[in-house]
């Protein structure tokens, strides 16, 4: 797992380092301007002409000791300053007068205005933005948004240093003018806006710089994880050579009616290649023949359906003995049948259960419900569906994923995966996991119905529903954007279920 930092726990590091282990603030500059400056050698080569925007802050201090590591290189570098240099913080007003030793040409900005940067920026091949780090809690405006729109004007390419200007390294959002980055050098470890949509679409690639910090203070101090390929490497089962199918456990699905069978065949096919010993679709009547002729691997049983073509609830009960864990949800419908069927499932159900869709739908405002279960549970909501959960907007839970994540964990107790571009997986007492896998050839139809029949399998399998979530949802996004190489745009539902073999053989030929 990458820990994932926020400005609060970015600044418990520094001050561990600094003040407990002895490390002076001007040698974590130090380290972090010779980072980037390592970093933009790296992408771009042997620029020539590099202008650094540089603020009042530490993030300014960075600037101007980046471009001095420039200079040394052989690099024609400038610094636009464009704070007063009487208000700069006591390490940049350090790092201005170095700067000046060692004959960097510096600008006062704040003096000469802003013609002077886009006289700079029109002479440039490369601009370096220290303007603002990860602290900035509010959007930029006056002589600072314009800054902005000079850089981003320029269409020069940008190395952002900590964070583009304009984001909060806390959050998500994009409040108001940001530097487009087009490489993002951050230290010791990402942070919130790094990860997170839309903010980290601004950012550019990210390159993490070691300025020092040890791992283990980084680890301590992390608010979300990113998982790795060796991470969910560790959490698939193994196969042993004499394995059997009542080795890998049986997942029962509960879904579709009339009209919507492709919704329980889509998460049939999925359980069935994510390793599921075996898969049994519960289903109406109705949708039984059309499973059985698309999941030939997956057993299908017929529940009674009422006049909606739905489940009516009855029966249920009878098929729980044989499984080791459940699935409810996808295709189900939203009329009384279905709110009795899920009603019983949730009393009569004592082992792993992931609900779906239309199962989450049908808890809108009672996620306590879910509370009560004694055995775990995984929600995989859309934004659309915790929403109606919570009872709140969805723009409030699209505006912040991880607080409603977290909201929605808090009140029902189970584990829940929060879709969208990095879903998010949050459990109550662990740190949340991000996943940095997908494409948006994921935004089509079943692609969800896809995710839980991969996630119910390895349930079904033994593993808890934090790493369920977490290797189900890397699986899923990974086999999207393999399937990419054949669709360039929308990826059917059936093709990511397709290529889930691929993404985990990828995995384990790396073991």
């Amino acid at each position: 797992m990458i820990p994932v930092l926020d400005n609060e726990s970015m600044r418990r590091c520094d001050r561990t380092t600094i003040e407990d282990l002895g490390v002076p603030s001007l040698v974590l500059m130090e380290r972090a301007a010779v980072a980037v400056t390592d970093a933009v050698f790296e992408r771009f080569g042997a620029v020539e002409r590099v202008v650094v925007a540089s603020g009042p802050g530490n993030n300014g201090g960075d600037g101007l000791a980046i471009a001095r590591q420039l200079a040394c290189r052989g690099v024609s570098v400038e610094v636009a300053l464009l704070a007063e240099p009487a208000r700069l913080s006591s390490d940049a007003s350090r790092q201005l007068g170095m700067a000046r030793a060692f004959r960097v040409p510096v600008h006062d900005c704040s003096a000469e205005g802003l013609g002077r940067l886009e006289a700079l920026l029109a002479g440039s091949d490369l601009v370096v933005d220290a303007m603002f780090g990860t602290g900035l809690e509010r959007a930029l405006s006056g002589r600072w948004a314009d800054a902005v729109a000079a850089i981003v004007a320029s269409g020069r390419p940008v190395v952002a240093v900590d964070v583009p200007s304009g984001l909060n390294g806390s959050s998500a959002a994009t409040p108001g003018p940001v530097v487009d980055a087009t490489l993002t050098v951050t230290f010791s470890a990402p942070k919130l806006a790094h990860v997170l949509p839309p903010a980290c679409w601004r950012c550019g690639d990210v390159a993490v710089g070691d300025i020092g910090i040890p791992p283990w203070v980084l680890e301590a101090n992390a608010v979300l994880g990113m998982s790795t390929d060796e991470d969910v490497t560790g959490w698939l089962p193994s196969r042993a050579i004499d394995a059997h199918k009542g080795s890998f456990g049986h997942l029962l699905i509960v879904a579709g009616r009339v009209g919507r069978a492709g919704a329980a065949a889509l998460a049939a096919r999925a359980a069935v290649t994510s390793g599921a010993g075996l898969v049994t679709v519960a289903t109406a009547e109705g949708a039984v023949s059309a499973i059985q002729a698309t999941v030939l691997e997956a057993m299908v049983d017929p529940l009674p359906q009422g006049s909606d073509g739905a489940m009516t609830g009855e029966g249920v009960e009878a098929l729980l003995a044989r499984a080791t864990a459940l699935a409810v949800g996808p295709g189900i419908g939203l009329g009384e049948g279905p709110r009795r069927l899920v009603g019983r499932i949730l009393e009569a159900w004592h082992g792993p259960l992931l609900l779906d869709a239309d199962a989450l739908t049908l808890l809108a405002g009672e996620p306590e419900r879910i509370a009560s279960r004694r055995g775990p549970t995984l929600l995989t909501p859309h934004p659309g569906e915790l929403a109606r959960l919570l009872s709140v907007d969805t723009k409030e839970v699209a505006a912040d994923r991880l607080a409603a994540g977290q909201r929605a964990a808090q009140r029902s107790g189970a584990t829940v995966l929060v879709k969208g571009a990095r879903t998010l997986i949050v459990s109550g007492g662990s740190t949340p996991l991000v996943n940095p896998t997908g494409s948006p050839g994921l935004a089509s139809g079943g692609a969800g119905d896809v995710l839980a029949g991969v996630c119910g399998g390895l349930l079904a399998q033994g593993l808890g529903a934090q790493e369920a979530a977490a290797a189900g949802s890397w699986l899923h996004g990974r086999a999207a954007e393999l399937a990419g190489e054949r669709f360039r745009g929308a990826v059917p539902a059936s093709t990511v279920a397709e290529f889930l073999a691929g993404a985990e053989a990828e995995l384990r030929d790396t073991e």
